[in-house]
C-alpha cells in the first residue's frame, strides 16, 4: 500500500518531466475561493471508499472462514457475480447524466441490455446467485454500497477535472497522500496488536512471517517493482478518466472477473462463460463507442457523428459558403475543414488556416 501511494504521488512530477503546461483558463480564477471544499470532499470520498472496500473484504473473509468452499477471492471488484459489473454500468451512466449532463442514446441502451443479459447467463451457469444467498444479506448490501461509492469516487475526479479544471496530477497526489495516512493507520494497528492482529484485510502472523522468509534483496526488489507497476497503472487510470470517462474502467473490471472465473475451482461448465464473455465484450465496445453499428441509424448519435454535425451546422449558421466541390467547409474567417473525401465524413479531416490570398496547412 505504501508503494501504491508513492506511485500515485509520483505523478506530481509529470509536468516537470514532460514539460506539461497548466492551462486552467479563466475559470480557474473563479474557483480559487472554493478550492478548500473540493479537495477535502475528495479526501472524504476516498476515505469512505476505502473503508467500505475494507468491509467488503472483511465480510468475505468471515464468509470464507464459515464456508471455505464458497469464497475463493478477496478482490471486491472481481469477486461476486457478473451482475455486479452490470449494476456498476447502470450507476456510472446515471451518475454521468446527473453530474456532467452526458447524453445517452438508443445504441447505449441496447448495448447495456445486451451486456447485462449475457452477464446473467454467465451467473446462471456458475450458480452465483445461490452462492450469494448463502452469504446473507449484509455482504450483499455492503457490496452494493461499495459499487455506489466506487462510481462516486471515479466520477467526482472527472467532475473536478472537467468542470473546475483541476490538473489530474494534483488530484492523484492528493489521493496518494491520503492513502499514506490510511496505510499508516493499518501499520500502527499491526505493530500494536502484533501477531494477534486479524481483521480480514490484515493478518499479523502473515505480516511478521514475511520478514522472516526470503532474503532482503528479494524483498526490496519486489517493492521496487510494485512501485513501478503502481506508478504506471495509476497513470493509465487517471489519464483514462481525464481523456475519456470512468465508464472505460468497466473493461478492466470485466477482464478481472473473467480471470477470476477461469482460475477458480469449478467444473468444466465455467468455460462456457467465455462465449458469453465475448458477447459481453462486444456490447461493452458498442456502449463505449469503440465499435459502431452502421445499420438502422444506430451510429447516428455517436459522439463522433454528433461533433461532426455540430461543425457542419456551425458553418451554416455563420453564413459561410461550404466549398463542397473542393472538399472544404469554411467555419469562419480564419479556419475551414478540409476533407480528402467528402463522401466519407469519417476520413481524415484537417484543419486549415486561411490567409487573405492563400490557405496554409497548420
Amino acid at each position: 500500500m505504501y508503494s501504491l501511494s508513492l506511485g500515485m504521488m509520483s505523478k506530481i512530477f509529470l509536468p516537470c518531466i514532460f514539460k506539461l503546461k497548466v492551462n486552467e483558463g479563466e475559470k480557474e480564477k473563479e474557483i480559487k475561493k472554493r478550492k478548500w471544499l473540493h479537495y477535502p470532499l475528495l479526501i472524504i470520498i476516498y476515505w469512505t471508499f476505502n473503508i467500505i472496500k475494507a468491509l467488503v473484504i472483511a465480510t468475505k473473509f468471515i464468509s470464507k472462514q464459515k464456508k471455505p468452499e464458497k469464497a475463493q477471492t478477496m478482490n471486491p471488484l472481481a469477486d461476486g457475480p457478473f451482475a455486479f459489473i452490470g449494476i456498476e454500468m447502470i450507476l456510472l451512466t446515471v451518475t454521468s447524466i446527473i453530474l456532467l449532463k452526458y447524453k445517452y442514446f438508443i445504441h447505449h441502451i441496447i448495448s447495456m441490455v445486451g451486456f447485462i443479459l449475457f452477464g446473467n447467463f454467465s451467473d446462471l451457469i456458475l450458480g452465483s446467485y445461490p452462492e450469494i444467498i448463502l452469504f446473507g444479506a449484509i455482504p450483499i448490501i455492503i457490496q452494493i454500497v461499495n459499487i455506489i461509492l466506487d462510481v462516486i469516487y471515479y466520477y467526482y475526479q472527472k467532475y473536478m477535472m472537467e468542470k473546475f479544471f483541476y490538473s489530474y496530477w494534483s488530484i492523484s497526489f492528493t489521493l496518494g497522500v491520503t492513502l499514506i495516512f490510511i496505510t499508516t493507520g493499518y501499520l500502527i494497528y499491526v505493530l500494536v496488536k502484533k501477531e494477534e492482529a486479524d481483521i480480514g484485510i490484515i493478518n499479523g502472523k502473515e505480516f511478521y512471517s514475511y520478514f522472516k522468509s526470503e532474503d532482503v534483496g528479494l524483498k526490496i526488489g519486489k517493492q521496487i517493482l510494485n512501485y513501478i507497476f503502481s506508478t504506471i497503472s495509476t497513470i493509465l487510470y487517471i489519464l483514462n478518466i481525464y481523456h475519456f470517462n470512468p465508464n472505460y474502467i468497466l473493461i478492466s473490471f470485466q477482464f478481472s472477473k473473467l480471470v477470476d472465473v477461469l482460475t477458480s475451482e469449478g467444473d468444466a461448465s465455467k468455460y462456457y462463460c467465455i462465449i458469453f464473455f465475448v458477447f459481453q465484450l462486444f456490447f461493452l465496445m458498442i456502449y463505449l463507442e469503440i465499435l459502431e453499428l452502421n445499420f438502422c441509424n444506430l451510429n447516428e448519435n455517436t459522439k463522433k457523428n454528433i461533433e461532426f454535425r455540430s461543425i457542419i451546422e456551425s458553418a451554416g449558421e455563420n453564413g459561410r459558403d461550404s466549398s463542397i466541390g473542393i472538399g472544404a467547409i469554411d467555419i469562419n474567417r480564419d479556419y475551414s475543414i478540409y476533407s480528402d473525401n467528402c463522401d466519407k465524413i469519417d476520413k481524415d479531416i484537417e484543419l486549415l488556416q486561411q490567409n487573405e490570398n492563400e490557405v496554409n496547412d497548420i
